[in-house]
């Protein structure tokens, strides 16, 4: 009786999370410090453990993993994002759009190449996978960047390539759902969608950063509060894009670009050093690793291998081909390729997605398998490519 009373008083969700949040960065920290790991890679793999603890552990279990706050965590990162990427500098060198057109496509068609001709994958999901997959996480490569204090071109053009490609992936993913659902008719819809998202969730970015323009002016807002303003405008575009049918990420992404480019003073910018914007950035890498889906089958998991170290290979070969006409050296342009590996939960969402046709289940669990691969294995490339580019600013702490 005692024993069942204290298990009613001490092992109640709330209590779990904190535990288990606890435990996670508690581990994180330690294989940073004794084992030199990344810190991204680090809270990932935390995560995993996390998760894959609340599979085998009734107690576990009761932590509660809402994919909503997964979500809004990654909507304000991806704001943070905008911000950082400077399209002044496409305008300057218009080869970087081509450079980055070029590394998108070279991916697509290496991935769906290996799948459709060297698995035997059906055309259809091969296609999806590829989209999928040919992104790459411009959070994380924020991440890792400030975490190390990088500055110079291959972090530079690895967040600019990454969120390109996150756009063309968005883009592509549901344009591709619209094909797919109308079947072998033309509808007129699945042409306009596209545009209609695009157009749609620039003008939600651009409400978003006036209301954000608005806060500023009135409060003065810096440091912690102006985090919090900032985390409630992105939570506004996250409740308000999915039933005008806009896409939360594209949305984040222009709100961010549109602060950027309407920010002349640069007061907006204070809130990426805050300790908020800390503490959201260490949560969204637990939650990321937590909502991995483990390997349960070893074909799978060899499908995966071969689709994550093809897609590994054309990214460097891309970018190391793009290099010389972008005003780079080939070997820098390599050490972009290897940066821009990470995939995350951008990658996890556009899953979800397509996950929601039964047919396509097959090419969910493909793609997922990559999205574990890399979301672990990603960070710790990233952080190689850019010490190797000597661009960290930072020590080993």
């Amino acid at each position: 009786m005692l024993l069942a009373l204290m298990k009613a008083v001490l092992v109640t969700p709330l209590a779990i999370t904190a535990l288990l949040f606890f435990a996670a960065l508690l581990l994180a920290e330690a294989a940073v410090r004794v084992l030199r790991v990344p810190r991204i890679a680090a809270l990932v793999v935390a995560g995993a453990l996390i998760g894959a603890l609340r599979r085998s552990s009734e107690a576990a279990a009761l932590m509660p993993l809402p994919r909503v706050l997964l979500e809004a965590l990654a909507m304000v990162l991806l704001f943070e994002v905008g911000q950082r990427v400077p399209l002044g500098w496409l305008r300057r060198n218009p080869w970087l759009i081509a450079a980055s057109f070029g590394e998108s496509a070279v991916t697509f068609i290496a991935i769906y190449a290996v799948l459709a001709l060297g698995f035997a994958i059906p055309l259809f999901d091969s296609a999806f996978v590829a989209v999928i997959c040919m992104t790459a996480s411009p959070i994380v490569v924020m991440s890792v960047s400030k975490d190390l204090g990088a500055r110079g071109q291959v972090s530079e053009r690895s967040l600019l390539y990454c969120t390109l490609s996150s756009v063309y992936a968005v883009l592509l993913v549901q344009f591709f759902l619209a094909g797919y659902r109308a079947a072998a008719h033309v509808d007129i819809t699945s042409v306009v969608q596209p545009v209609y998202l695009l157009a749609g969730s620039f003008l939600l970015g651009a409400l978003a950063a006036a209301a954000l323009r608005l806060y500023a002016m009135i409060t003065r807002a810096r440091g912690p509060l102006l985090t919090i303003g900032i985390i409630c405008c992105c939570v506004l575009l996250y409740a308000y894009a999915p039933p005008l049918a806009l896409s939360p990420i594209l949305s984040a992404l222009f709100f961010g670009l549109i602060v950027r480019g309407t920010d002349r003073t640069h007061s907006v910018l204070s809130h990426q050093t805050s300790e908020i914007g800390a503490v959201l950035t260490f949560a969204y890498f637990i939650l990321v690793g937590a909502s991995l889906t483990w390997l349960d089958s070893w074909t799978l998991a060899g499908v995966a291998v071969a689709v994550a170290a093809v897609r590994l290979l054309a990214k460097v070969g891309a970018n190391a081909a793009f290099a010389s006409p972008s005003a780079l050296s080939a070997a820098k342009g390599a050490l972009v390729g290897i940066a821009g590996a990470p995939l995350s939960s951008l990658a996890l969402t556009l899953t979800a997605s397509v996950a929601q046709q039964p047919e396509l289940k097959h090419a969910a669990e493909i793609s997922g398998a990559v999205v574990l691969l890399m979301a672990i294995l990603g960070p710790v490339l990233t952080e190689l490519a850019l010490r190797r580019a000597g661009e960290p600013t930072r020590g080993d702490a």
